[in-house]
Order: structure tokens, then C-alpha cells, then sequence
């Protein structure tokens, strides 16, 4: 599996005695909680110090800004987040032998996983859109993810129709969790839906996913920009002969071109 490297996210002064532990460890999980409370970081230090029980003295001893607390609370955030996802893929590699069933098995997985982690990854993902360093973070966690899914699913090369695999399964892991997030709300509004819509919803995805993978794609017609016939990608069938079918048919009879009448006056 892929190793994602350390980002600092700010300055943070970590405690050594275990007394200062156990506070920090309570700003940290108190900053937390707030995130998935609110949706967001629409917060104050003073709310992290009444709910982990710590002065706010305290808290600017161990961080500079409410911004840098967030941040390690992101980093901590993905640091498990992404060990559960590799433990994930690796139980569900093990337990399943065909390119299908591997596909099943991952969507449903990934499905539950980031259902689980909704809120704080919805309230990080919202901050991403102004802090580029939780940005940063999170496009790491992601991109390790992909190369995880990638791991897993060419194992099973040979069963992909797809001329190029390594395309092919990160775009089919992109729209399967383009399609989680939407429903989930991470990064954008909730959508609404009953348990029935969200198990039919991971059914789709898995046959989706599997089908992008186990088909050769189809060529397509491009459109023409100079404003001739559409052009496509596929070598045309053989055009008819005029005079014969291309399969050996009876000769097909042609009409004589349609002009306008002669205006000539035939001589008496």
C-alpha cells in the first residue's frame, strides 16, 4: 500500500508531562466533536474550552490559533480515517477471489466507511474551500485512497476490458465516491433519502463500477466544428455500391437524378 508522507498543519506545542496530556488530548477531542456538531468551524475557542473542560489560557498554550487546532484535529481526523480504509481494502482482498465480487465488496465497504465519517469529513471538506492546507491534506488522503483501490483491483487485470486499466479504476472510484459524497453531503448539501434509496444506491454503484470495468468502451462520434458531417472514431462501414450491395446482392436499382423540366421547344 502507499504510504502518504507528513504534512506539518501548524504550530502546535504537544505537552510531555501525562496531566498536560490528558488536557490536550481533551482540546483535540473537543475541537472535534464541535465539527461534526456544527457541520462546520463556526466555533470559538471558548466553546472548546467549555465542552473539553480546559482554559482557554490552556489552549494557547499548545496552539496559536483556533486554525491551527483544527488543523492537527484534521490531520488526526485522516491519519485514521485512511488506516481504516487500507485495513478495509485489505480484509475485502482477502476475502474475495473475482474482479465482481472485489468491486461489491469495495463500494459497499466504502460506502459505509465514509457514511460513518460523514460529518467530520463534511465539516473538513467545507473548510478546504478556504484553508488550503486542510485542502492540501485532504487531497493527499484521497490520492492515497485511489492508489489503495488501485492495488486491490489490478490484481484482476486481465478481467478488465478496459484498454487502460489504471484509468479506468480511478475514474470508475471517482464517480462511485462523487456519487457517495453528493448523497452524504460532503462538500455540498445533503441530499435527502430513506435506507431503502441508500441500499439500492450502493446496488447501482456496484454495477456501475463493475460494468465500466468488465466492458470494452464503445467508440464515439465526434462533432464535427467545421460544420460538416459528425466524425467518428470507428471506422465506417463499407458504404453500398451504387450499382451492388456490398453482399453480393441483387444489383440495387438506381433513380435517375430529379432536375427541373427542359424549357427546349422539340422540333416540329
Amino acid at each position: 500500500m502507499s504510504e502518504r508522507k507528513a504534512v506539518k498543519p501548524g504550530p502546535q506545542r504537544e505537552p510531555v508531562q501525562s496531566r498536560s496530556k490528558a488536557s490536550y488530548e481533551r482540546m483535540l477531542a473537543a475541537a472535534q466533536e464541535l465539527l461534526k456538531i456544527h457541520g462546520n468551524d463556526e466555533f470559538t475557542l471558548t466553546d472548546v474550552s467549555r465542552v473539553g473542560k480546559v482554559s482557554v489560557g490552556s489552549i494557547y498554550c499548545r496552539f496559536d490559533s483556533k486554525d491551527d487546532l483544527i488543523r492537527v484535529v484534521q490531520e488526526r481526523v485522516q491519519t485514521d480515517i485512511q488506516h481504516e480504509q487500507r485495513q478495509l481494502i485489505a480484509r475485502v482482498a482477502l476475502e474475495t477471489s473475482n474482479l465482481h465480487d472485489l468491486v461489491a465488496a469495495l463500494t459497499a465497504g466504502m460506502a459505509e466507511h465514509l457514511r460513518h465519517h460523514a460529518d467530520i469529513l463534511r465539516a473538513m471538506m467545507l473548510r478546504a474551500n478556504h484553508d488550503p492546507v486542510v485542502a492540501r491534506l485532504g487531497k493527499m488522503s484521497h490520492q492515497a485512497a485511489i492508489a489503495d483501490i488501485k492495488l486491490a483491483i489490478l490484481r484482476y487485470r486481465d478481467d478488465i476490458a478496459h484498454p487502460d486499466p489504471e484509468r479506468a479504476v480511478q475514474a470508475g472510484f471517482n464517480i462511485m465516491y462523487s456519487a457517495l459524497a453528493r448523497v452524504l453531503g460532503l462538500g455540498s448539501n445533503r441530499e435527502q433519502g430513506d435506507a431503502w434509496e441508500w441500499e439500492q444506491l450502493k446496488r447501482d454503484l456496484t454495477h456501475s463500477f463493475a460494468a465500466y470495468l468488465m466492458t470494452e468502451p464503445r467508440a464515439t462520434t465526434a462533432i464535427a466544428h467545421d460544420g460538416g458531417q459528425p466524425a467518428s472514431s470507428v471506422d465506417p462501414a463499407p458504404q453500398a455500391d451504387m450499382k451492388h450491395g456490398t453482399d453480393g446482392a441483387a444489383p440495387v436499382p438506381q433513380r435517375k437524378p430529379r432536375g427541373r423540366p427542359s424549357t427546349k421547344v422539340k422540333a416540329g
